[in-house]
């Protein structure tokens, strides 16, 4: 069944979709839930099977960070940054040394 919204020619999705018409009887002997609420048994419904990935990568960059660059690129970006903030305590060291070095020596 197509869904069309008001003012759009196209048709905006489409529905699939089984109807049953039973006896009043038999339809206390099954009973139906919503969607794959219980009792989910006529007809069952499966869990649909998504990937994981299917994203649009502009509408969520984290889901892109998360799923392609930081599986496949993990241990190199974490020895980046460790390199990183080491290189930056050994340049604060030998900023600030040459100055202790003075007050140390002249006694300040």
């Amino acid at each position: 069944w197509a869904c069309y919204k008001p003012g759009v020619p196209e048709p905006q999705g489409k529905v699939e979709m089984t109807v049953e018409v039973l006896a009043g009887w038999e339809a206390e002997a099954k009973p139906a839930g919503q969607g794959r609420e219980d009792p989910n048994q006529h007809p069952v419904l499966e869990e649909p099977n998504r990937p994981a990935t299917s994203f649009l990568w502009f509408t969520s960059p984290f889901k892109t960070l998360k799923y392609i660059i930081w599986r496949r690129y993990k241990w190199i970006i974490l020895l980046l940054l460790i390199l990183i903030i080491v290189a930056l305590l050994i340049g604060i060291f030998i900023y600030s040394m040459p100055g202790y070095t003075v007050k140390k020596m002249f006694g300040v």
